[in-house]
């Protein structure tokens, strides 16, 4: 069995400034000064986080569009060029292989950015697939170098980097960009809640050359970015972010036995025109017709406690379901969790317990995101989406 950890191009600066940890086959900082100090700069300021770890395939040929019908859930044939989504991909069961989000850079061209932990399960299952289909698919993950730069002040540092105006490229688009003289892919995407954008920082081999490239990259950023507070920011404050703003994790709120509209995230999921995607008849019949076994929930501690994975949530002192993610939110000062329950055994607003081992502890049914949408997150500004 294989143990060595991978490394993305920033790992020499990621050692020297922060804590480096195992994550998902790789070995990524967890972070650099405090989380709750970089979790706040996302919210009020600009972080940026490697996200290089995760893959990234180029997929292309005559049949590119038939081939990601049948393997993803959105309707891929609503994809202009430049425009992106965010759709899964399942097993027969109607389970999740994997979220990922999915762009559309040509004519017949198209790129699958999906989570680290899955890079090798959907590079086989796209090579499995690809032979019934003219298309070519390309695993470019050593390639191009993956940051996000993510805050209310992100896109106030790309105008400036790139020269122009980048806000007016919509949410979920992806457009060719130099910043600050660098070839790049930037995308209008994030994992934390709030405004921003992933950058594909393009040709950076993984070679001393091509780590070198990145790495003057990431100072650029850094630098240019210090007028806004700019801070790096490690896994911790990614975590920490994203569960504010409700979003899912793989691992956690989503797995191979977990359908998307258990998960809630039916947005994810269209219900087109044959052929059909990989588990589409029990996507469906959850949709249409019910039968979920679980349905996810978001959770505020009344009492105090920080709720984990795994911590039971009960309801009169029954059991009814588990927390998948939880922790201490930064912007609350409360603990907050998602998780999962039997269906339709509570609403909005609901006391329920969690057992935070073996300490009983009130906690209310909420909605997500966590955080008040009028002080943070994207749809506090007046950017066009």
């Amino acid at each position: 069995m294989n143990n060595i950890l991978e490394r993305t191009h920033l790992y020499d600066w990621h050692v020297k400034h922060g804590d480096v940890i195992p994550f998902a086959g790789w070995e990524m900082p967890v972070r650099y000064s405090d989380i709750r100090e970089e979790h706040k700069a996302v919210r009020n300021s600009i972080g940026i986080f490697d996200t290089s770890h995760m893959s990234r395939f180029i997929i292309t040929g005559p049949e590119s569009l038939e081939f990601l019908q049948f393997l993803t859930t959105n309707n891929v044939r609503k994809l202009k060029i430049n425009g992106g989504q965010y759709t899964t991909c399942l097993n027969e069961r109607g389970g999740i292989h994997d979220d990922l989000t999915l762009y559309k850079i040509g004519e017949e061209e198209y790129l699958w950015i999906t989570n680290a932990s899955n890079g090798s399960k959907i590079c086989d299952h796209l090579m499995k697939h690809m032979n019934d289909y003219k298309v070519n698919v390309k695993d470019k993950s050593r390639e191009i170098t993956m940051i996000a730069v993510q805050g209310p002040n992100a896109l106030k540092l790309m105008n400036k980097m790139a020269g122009q105006d980048v806000s007016e490229y919509p949410r979920f688009s992806i457009y060719p960009v130099k910043l600050a003289g660098y070839d790049c892919y930037l995308c209008r995407t994030g994992y934390t809640g709030e405004d921003g954008v992933e950058i594909l920082l393009l040709d950076t081999p993984y070679s001393d050359e091509g780590k070198k490239k990145a790495l003057a990259f990431w100072e650029e950023l850094l630098m240019q970015g210090k007028e806004f507070n700019i801070l790096p920011c490690g896994l911790g404050a990614r975590d920490s972010t994203r569960l504010e703003a409700g979003f899912v994790l793989y691992g956690h709120e989503l797995d191979e036995e977990t359908s998307p509209i258990e998960a809630r995230i039916p947005y994810a999921v269209k219900f087109k025109v044959e052929p059909h995607y990989i588990g589409y008849d029990v996507v469906r019949h959850h949709k249409k017709e019910g039968g979920i076994r679980k349905t996810r929930i978001g959770l505020v501690m009344i009492d105090r406690g920080i709720p984990r994975e795994h911590y039971p949530i009960l309801q009169s002192g029954t059991p009814i379901g588990e927390v998948t993610s939880g922790g201490l939110s930064p912007t609350l000062n409360k603990g907050i969790a998602l998780g999962y329950v039997t269906p339709e055994m509570v609403d909005i607003g609901d006391i329920v317990e969690v057992d935070i081992k073996g300490r009983i502890r009130n906690a209310q049914v909420t909605k997500w995101p966590f955080y008040n949408k009028e002080t943070y997150g994207a749809s506090r500004l007046k950017h066009p989406n």
